[in-house]
């Protein structure tokens, strides 16, 4: 027990809330009574299955970090895999109380509960350790295009000679003259 409590606040809260919620994907989610009998459904019917072996495999991840050999893998951070690890165990877990609506009962609540604290301790854990969270594109956020290449001035042309120069220029044409207005033709005589 001393080495849990050697673990950062954020992990402890983040292994306590996926340990929780694998016990209680396994109560009823759903339940029905009637005639001295209850039947009930858990988290692990229909996609309820991704939402509790994504927590498996958030759990042996989370081990293999505390006890396992540093990795390299590639562009991502241990801290980012967590984090997407625990986002997918909130969206799964979201799905499947959604979808499991017919005679909720509490362990329903207490799943999705504890996996918005499982998600949210995650993030904050991430953040903890500095991991860089990827920033969505928008088109909004976008970087603008590059610029394109400023054209090479042209040069300028020879001067005139002011006499040559009032030779070139040709004369104004004078403004037309505007064409009379046509008379408006007589209303039609009403019936």
């Amino acid at each position: 027990m001393d080495h849990m409590k050697k673990l950062s606040t954020e992990l402890q809260v983040v292994l306590g809330c996926a340990v929780l919620l694998f016990i209680f994907s396994f109560f009823d989610w759903q339940q029905v009574s009637g005639f001295g009998v209850t039947f009930g459904l858990n988290e692990w019917h229909g996609v309820g299955v991704f939402a509790g072996l994504l927590v498996v495999a958030l759990l042996v991840w989370e081990g293999v970090r505390l006890y396992g050999p540093e990795m390299q893998l590639g562009g991502l951070s241990e801290g980012l895999i967590s984090v997407g690890l625990a986002l997918l165990v909130a969206l799964f877990t979201l799905i499947t109380f959604l979808t499991h609506n017919e005679a909720r009962h509490w362990p329903a609540w207490v799943g999705l509960l504890l996996a918005i604290v499982l998600t949210v301790a995650a993030l904050a854990r991430a953040r903890a350790e500095g991991v860089q969270m990827p920033e969505p594109r928008t088109a909004a956020s976008a970087p603008p295009p590059p610029a394109a290449p400023e054209p090479e001035p042209e040069p300028a042309p020879p001067a005139e000679e002011p006499e040559a120069a009032a030779a070139s220029e040709p004369e104004p044409e004078p403004d037309p003259e505007p064409e009379p207005e046509a008379p408006e033709a007589p209303a039609a005589p009403e019936e």
